[in-house]
């Protein structure tokens, strides 16, 4: 655990204390608290961004940047639609994923790869991660009892998750000569989305529902972090590390 004392790193760090208190005090001031985790996410964005002269989505480190104004994001999209706060559950969300941003992952910089400066480089992995966010926040609304905007972050997740995968293998036939190639990201992201495709193919009571978001949430994290890190899966994808 290493604290970056820098810029960005203050940015994070104030970002993981929002997202803590936003789950700690009273919903009234942890709103606010909670949102302003969004300029503030969106501005440690920015400034990744002039400093490594790309989009900041080369590694896990900056493509988890883009989660925690994401969730922010969807608290005030939950409130204007649904009519309902969830400023305590995308608090928690956005902790799980701050924390490490602040305090665990590096931040060195790198240059971009050459298979990554394609024009698909932004959709495919900022499509991803509005997936990702969308499918927790399903997770977390489905075990709230909130079934409504569950629902409606679960079609938003798997349309998304579905256009990141797509724009993915029109990429992968444009840097490697093939739509796919079995690689073990590829692999897993295939998996990924059949769990989720299996929620709008069969009549599923609630318990069932969980268990299938759920298992869909643990494929994403084995997805994005030991299948895209661990020496065990070496592939296309072995670029993305921490």
């Amino acid at each position: 655990m290493t604290v970056k004392t820098d810029a960005l790193g203050l940015l994070l760090t104030a970002q993981a204390a929002l997202a803590a208190l936003g789950v700690a005090l009273p919903r009234a001031v942890g709103r606010w608290l909670w949102g302003a985790v969004l300029p503030i996410g969106l501005a440690a964005i920015a400034l990744r961004w002039a400093q490594v002269g790309h989009p900041p989505m080369r590694n896990l480190f900056e493509a988890f940047l883009w989660l925690p104004p994401i969730l922010a994001a969807g608290t005030l999209l939950t409130r204007w639609r649904e009519g309902i706060w969830t400023v305590r559950l995308d608090a928690v969300l956005g902790f799980v994923v701050a924390f490490p941003l602040a305090f665990v992952f590096s931040a060195e910089e790198g240059r971009l790869p050459p298979a990554l400066q394609s024009p698909l480089f932004v959709p495919h992995v900022l499509g991803y991660m509005l997936a990702y966010a969308f499918m927790a926040r399903a997770f977390a609304l489905e075990c709230a009892g909130q079934a409504r905007p569950a629902r409606r972050c679960l079609a938003w997740g798997f349309f998304l998750i579905t256009l990141a995968l797509a724009l993915g293998s029109v990429w992968g036939n444009e840097a490697w000569g093939a739509y796919w190639q079995w690689d073990p990201k590829e692999q897993w992201s295939l998996a990924t989305w059949l769990v989720y495709a299996a929620l709008f193919h069969v009549r599923a009571s609630r318990p069932w529902r969980l268990a299938l978001l759920g298992l869909g949430l643990l494929a994403i994290l084995l997805t994005v972090t030991w299948i895209n890190l661990s020496k065990l899966f070496p592939g296309m994808h072995s670029y993305a590390g921490l």
